[in-house]
């Protein structure tokens, strides 16, 4: 099974990867000894795909509880000698931060590269930061693919400069890079160490005040030396486009990561003459390539995602050696979303005629080659045991006289946030990962007539959520927090957590329960399976409210599998009966389709109808029905 990884292979051979597979190709060829990440789409596959291929060629890969761990986890491996391989979505970079910064100061050992996997458009985000202003902030190397091909290519040339300048590498791709597919070309693969030694030297590694300083002198240092590498490596091109129509000045466009793909097929769609700068070393910049570049063209058009970056640092460089070259860039280009190919194509347009015009946002709904595309609402799968514990507080806070509208729902990221949309509206409040628990204790201090009822799921909870329960029960600000434990981190492609039986992944490893540190730290804590009980977990939630209301911080972990595993692990025969609707019975209330909103009941005929290839078979519907018209059946 782990041989038929499509990584897998020999030089020379060729396969169809996606961006994130090329470059767990990439860590393969480069020799990485060792991988840690935490799950966050769009970076996911990259490490999904090493997990395949530990084995085979004999690296650790861990899947760590955050990122911040996961990247110091990393950069320990590099600086005892083994190169070392962390990769996480933009949001990530944030959660990593502080461990980040240091590390320039510090430098490496042996090369460490890692991705930020950019979310242009917010696709699964909820930001769409541009990570390459990190790169400026703490000194990094910023890299920017294009191709899938570059993808496994820069992050072996990433090892390179890591080593030379030892400096982390930062390799930036987006979304659109990480999902798409291109041939690539396998590389031979380089000697691999996995045992290092850890040199003291604590006038370096340990960042006292006096130790910072000196560190920041040297990274200085490093960085002039990665702007010689960046004149010489070879990554940035200059590429001439000879068109049709000469008659448009002598435009330049200068481009990095995806949007070259777009001023590529742009170009030759239009037939314009023009030279191309191609940057693929983004920070530091080779200044006298770009000054080089601009001194031979008349109007430069500065095409990247999202924010002008590149656009801000060349006219500093601009400026600096006096170069008179317009420069255009987010004056034309829009500043938000994702670039689509048709608004690069116009801005190349007015560009090379002149003008300055910006370019307008789409309007909704999409329209691609004239197919309007209609807006499809994701929804919590069927027998997701999510749907089950949303229903659970819903009913309880109706039978407890509770107005919904006097809670407080702050939620948290994950399959669970789509609690939010109707008919459960049980989410009021986001910021990011574990922001559910910190955020109750504000709402808790200064919301006194409402209650707090917050929604977190065990990834998330092990992730950053556990420091929002301490802040909570030391300064005393009582709220509950409903733990939606699905024993995986579902949303990004079932990676395990510590709530994962060890059983269901085949590895020996201890389950690490989220009431034990509850209790732990104080909190009064319930658990029940809301799927397989729900009547009985209704009833204790209840009693939850009530300690609620004595002033304590609850903890109620609702745990059942995700349903989607045990689909997977199981197999449709596997399940157990499934159920359908007595159609003479029925009365057609609406619980089941409309309040419980299951995606497997369907109205035909005016009345509602389970569809057996939908159903999991988790009988919750059964249990709430009020005139028992649903039935099971093999």
């Amino acid at each position: 099974m782990i041989m038929m990884s499509i990584i897998v292979g020999e030089a020379g051979e060729k396969r169809v990867l996606l961006g994130n597979e090329a470059i767990a190709r990439g860590v393969v060829e480069a020799g990485v000894g060792f991988v840690a990440s935490y799950p966050g789409t769009p970076s996911t596959e990259i490490v999904d795909t090493l997990a395949e291929v530990a084995k085979v060629y004999g690296i650790h890969v861990e899947w760590s509880t955050n990122e911040k761990t996961a990247y110091e986890s990393a950069f320990a491996a590099s600086v005892c000698g083994v190169r070392a391989f962390f990769s996480c979505k933009h949001v990530g970079v944030n959660v990593a931060a502080d461990a980040i910064a240091t590390s320039a100061y510090v430098g490496t050992r042996a090369g460490f590269v890692f991705v930020s996997a950019d979310d242009p458009y917010c696709h699964s985000s909820q930001n769409e930061q541009d990570t390459r202003w990190y790169a400026r902030l703490f000194g990094l190397i910023c890299l920017e693919p294009s191709t899938p091909q570059e993808a496994k290519d820069f992050v072996i040339m990433g090892y390179d400069i890591s080593e030379k300048t030892r400096l982390p590498v930062m390799i930036r791709e987006t979304t659109r890079l990480a999902h798409s597919r291109g041939v690539v070309t396998f590389g031979s693969i380089r000697e691999r160490k996995t045992v290092g030694f850890f040199e003291k030297d604590p006038f370096r590694f340990v960042v006292v005040p006096a130790v910072a300083r000196k560190n920041h002198v040297w990274l200085i240092e490093r960085l002039e030396k990665a702007k010689q590498v960046a004149e010489e490596i070879g990554i940035n091109k200059v590429i001439d486009y000879s068109g049709k129509s000469p008659k448009c000045g002598r435009l330049g466009i200068i481009t990095s990561g995806v949007a070259f793909t777009y001023v590529h097929d742009a170009l030759q769609e239009l037939g314009i003459t023009a030279k191309v700068l191609k940057l693929g070393f983004t920070h530091p910049l080779p200044e006298k390539t770009i000054v080089k570049f601009l001194e031979n063209v008349d109007t430069a058009l500065i095409v990247e995602e999202v924010d002008p970056v590149l656009e801000t640092d060349i006219k500093a460089i601009a400026k600096e050696y006096d170069v008179k070259t317009k420069i255009l860039g987010k004056k034309i280009l829009p500043r938000v979303f994702e670039l689509r190919p048709e608004q690069v194509r116009e801005a190349i347009i007015r560009a090379a005629n002149g003008e300055e015009k910006p370019i307008q946002l789409p309007t909704e709904p999409q329209e691609f080659s004239g197919i309007r595309i209609p807006k499809r609402l994701p929804v919590l799968c069927p027998g997701c045991p999510h749907r089950a514990s949303y229903y659970v507080v819903k009913r309880a806070l109706r039978e407890l006289g509770i107005d919904p509208k006097k809670v407080i729902f702050p939620t948290d990221i994950g399959c669970y946030t789509l609690g939010f949309l109707p008919p459960y509206n049980m989410g009021d409040f986001l910021l990011c990962m574990g922001s559910s628990s910190g955020s109750s204790s504000g709402f808790s201090a200064v919301a006194k007539d409402q209650y707090v009822i917050a929604f977190i799921g065990d990834s998330t909870f092990y992730h950053a959520g556990i420091p929002g329960i301490i802040n909570a029960v030391w300064n005393n600000h009582p709220f509950m927090l409903c733990v939606l434990d699905n024993q995986w981190t579902a949303m990004t492609g079932f990676q395990p957590t510590p709530s994962t039986p060890p059983e269901a992944i085949g590895v020996t490893a201890r389950v690490i329960k989220i009431e034990d540190i509850a209790r732990a730290i104080g909190a009064k804590v319930f658990v029940s399976d809301p799927v397989l009980e729900w009547k009985k977990t209704k009833e204790l939630f209840k009693k939850a409210i009530e300690e609620y209301k004595k002033g304590n911080v609850v903890v109620f972990v609702f745990r059942h599998s995700c349903a989607l595993m045990e689909v997977r692990r199981k197999g449709r025969a596997g399940m157990g009966a499934f159920f359908e609707i007595d159609r003479e019975k029925c009365i057609n209330c609406g619980i089941c389709y409309r309040d419980f909103n299951c995606p497997a009941i369907v109205l035909e005929g005016g009345k509602p109808k389970i569809r057996q290839d939908l159903c999991t078979g988790c009988g919750v519907c059964w249990q709430i029905c009020p005139v028992k018209a649903i039935k099971r059946v093999k």
